[in-house]
Formats: C-alpha cells, structure tokens, sequence
C-alpha cells in the first residue's frame, strides 16, 4: 500500500492551515494592541460602496465594500489611510452600506494609529469578525489535513495498489 501520495496531500493542507493560523494569531495579536493606540482626530476624505463582480466557477457573484479614505496628522506630518479595521473585507451591500453611513465625506472621526508607525491606522481598533473568520479558516485546513494523514496512515486512504 502506496501511502506517501496521501501523506503528502495531508502535509500540505496541514502546513496551510498552520500558515493561516500562524497569520491569524498575528492579527490578532495586533488587534488586542491596536485597543491601546493613541488617537488622534481626523477627516473622512471619501466614502462610498464599491461593488464589483467576482466571477468563478460557480457563476458571477457582486461582493459590495466599504470604501472609506480618511486624512490625519501625527506631530506635524500628514498621513491618509482607508482601513477601516485590521482586517477589512468584502461584504453585502448592507453592511458596506452601514459602514459607509457611519463615515460620510468630511465628517471627523477618531483615528486610532500605531505609535512605532503612525501610518498604521484604524477607525475601528480591536478585532472583528474578519479576524474569527480567518482562525475557522487555518482551523478547518489543519483539521482536514490531519484527519486525511490518520486516515492514509491507519490503511483506510491509499493511491492505488
């Protein structure tokens, strides 16, 4: 029995799931810091929802997204950024539409920045969903990949004879 085919293609979603989780934990990380940054006030420059088409195999599906830009200025030097939380992401039209009602053109918002980098800023500091998404993600990888070892290991999974 041949079970170094399967071993391999378990390895491989192993190690992905690791990257993604290895990701994610950094994020996080990140997010649980960002709860401390200092803020500052600035301006919304643009707000609007952007739609576009992403096609697969499947079909076309429209994903909607919260297009913000905002200005700010940390001790004399102007900055810009458009991130709204750590991990932005596409959406439904509601949600980038709700987003986009909390931010409108040149209203002024507290922006929360990074003291070692004060062009690393956010709107919204802390996690989000985004961030859970993304563990679910390297979890179910690792989870998948591990589950196909045990089976390729004990005999029940092989690539031929």
């Amino acid at each position: 029995m041949n079970i170094l085919g399967p071993s391999l293609f378990s390895i491989v979603f192993i190690a992905i799931g690791a990257g993604i989780l290895y990701y994610a934990r950094g994020v996080a990380a990140k997010a649980k810091k960002s709860l401390s940054w200092p803020s500052i006030e600035g301006v919304i420059s643009h707000s609007a929802v952007l739609m576009r088409t992403q096609t697969s195999s499947s079909g076309n599906t429209l994903m909607y997204q919260a297009d913000v830009a905002y200005r700010y200025k940390v001790k004399g030097q102007d900055y810009s950024s458009s991130r709204i939380t750590l991990m932005d992401y596409s959406s439904t039209t509601g949600h980038a539409q709700d987003v986009v009602a909390r931010y409108p053109d040149g209203s002024t918002v507290a922006v929360y920045y990074n003291p070692a980098d004060p062009s690393d800023a956010v709107l919204e500091p802390g996690g989000n969903t985004g961030i859970t998404i993304v563990h679910l993600i390297g979890w179910l990888f690792a989870g998948v990949g591990l589950f196909f070892l045990y089976m390729s290991v004990t005999g029940r999974v092989h690539a031929g004879q």
